[in-house]
């Protein structure tokens, strides 16, 4: 392959993964940056955890550890704004941070190619403008392939990737194959031609039955007063006032590592810091001898976090049924009524997939969507949804 930038793209289920691992397996010498990769380069750290032989936690190697003084010294280091985190151990970064260091890690490798899928997903909107930086000083060296749900009637495109440096783009079909291969220009006539439609879901009350008392619009399901979160003398933020109602959407927004994870966990139950905070969740103190599984059982929850520690090995309807139960697996015979509530909402999803489809063996959208039902199946007070479009294609 000449240099350059090469983009395979198509919605959700297409194949874009298969395609970047294949083209990443078959070229010597090339690195692929996936969430599948990051999601092993987690497991690995975890698997090293010495926190029994250390006496207390054990987080990672530190990303000066990962990343050697010539990843210090490189200018994406200051770009990505790591230097500030160089102390820091890997398990304790933001999913976007941590994306970071494993790309400035693949790049100091020198690869004769570079394979990144979805590489956007998780960055900030500063990071993403570098990113786009690194990639067209990259692509005008070295060939790179970008795998991604991208549309070139979308404005992010242009926003996110140097179209003057793409060679050639690949477009797969909603259930495989190649529908396209050209050029840029050639690409945007084929989008301008095609016309799609597609159905819209059903006008129906959803495969929802009941719902909890406590969603009666204006009921306050989260209070947190001079909320703060600090890791020593590391403060991630403080002074902060919150109240959300049931029948309200909240959207909390910020740059990577500014805290919004964290916020999220204080109401999930999963912060531990959330004791020494003036926090009352549904109607009750934290604190006062209420137990995590009171928590989790008024909250459904989509997270990064969630995805990437989900690695049981389950069935798709398993992953659902396990929404009424808080856990990640099932560790007891769900009834008939939650096998057939879990199949309303397979169904509802409109996939296509079936019960006893792996979860694993999905793409990474498709286990997203997936894990979104299974926040929702059993219809909480409170949705708590972190980065939930992580890998969704457009329509999705």
């Amino acid at each position: 392959m000449l240099p350059g930038l090469y983009l395979v793209t198509g919605p959700n289920g297409s194949g874009k993964s298969h395609e970047a691992r294949r083209l990443a397996e078959i070229t010597p010498g090339a690195r692929l940056l996936s969430a599948e990769t990051q999601q092993a380069f987690y497991e690995r750290e975890l698997a090293e955890d010495e926190s029994n032989f250390r006496g207390g936690a054990d987080l990672g190697r530190t990303v000066r550890q990962l990343l050697g003084d010539a990843g210090v010294a490189h200018p994406l280091c200051r770009a990505f704004r790591l230097d500030g985190l160089l102390a820091r151990g890997y398990r304790q970064l933001s999913t976007g941070e941590s994306r970071k260091v494993l790309l400035l890690r693949a790049l100091l490798e020198q690869p004769s190619l570079l394979v990144f899928d979805e590489p956007f997903e998780g960055l900030d909107h500063a990071a993403c403008g570098e990113l786009r930086h690194a990639l067209e000083h990259l692509a005008e060296r070295m060939p790179v392939v970008v795998a991604g749900t991208f549309s070139p009637t979308h404005p992010d495109t242009a926003r996110l990737l140097p179209l003057h440096l793409l060679r050639e783009v690949t477009l797969l079909g909603a259930h495989g194959g190649t529908v396209f291969r050209g050029s840029a220009d050639a690409w945007l006539a084929h989008a301008a031609e095609a016309t799609t439609s597609r159905p819209a879901p059903p006008v129906d009350d959803g495969p929802w039955h009941e719902t909890d008392p406590r969603s009666s619009p204006g009921t306050p399901l989260i209070t947190l007063w001079n909320g703060r979160i600090a890791y020593g003398e590391q403060v991630v933020f403080d002074g902060l006032n919150l109240t959300v109602r049931a029948g309200e959407h909240t959207l909390i927004e910020g740059p990577n590592g500014s805290g919004k994870s964290s916020l999220l966990e204080l109401f999930t139950g999963d912060h531990p810091q959330a004791y020494a905070n003036d926090l009352t969740l549904f109607g009750r103190r934290r604190g006062t001898g209420e137990s995590v599984w009171d928590i989790k059982r008024s909250v459904g929850l989509v997270s990064g976090r969630l995805h990437r520690d989900y690695r049981v090995s389950a069935s798709v309807e398993t992953v659902l049924m396990s929404g009424l139960f808080d856990s990640i697996g099932l560790y007891e015979t769900p009834g008939p009524r939650a096998r057939t509530r879990a199949r309303r909402w397979l169904a509802w999803l409109g996939l296509g997939l079936h019960p006893d489809d792996a979860f694993r063996e999905l793409s990474f959208g498709a286990q997203r969507l997936v894990l979104v039902a299974r926040a929702a199946i059993k219809v909480p007070p409170l949705v708590v949804l972190d980065e939930p479009t992580a890998g969704l294609d457009a329509d999705n």
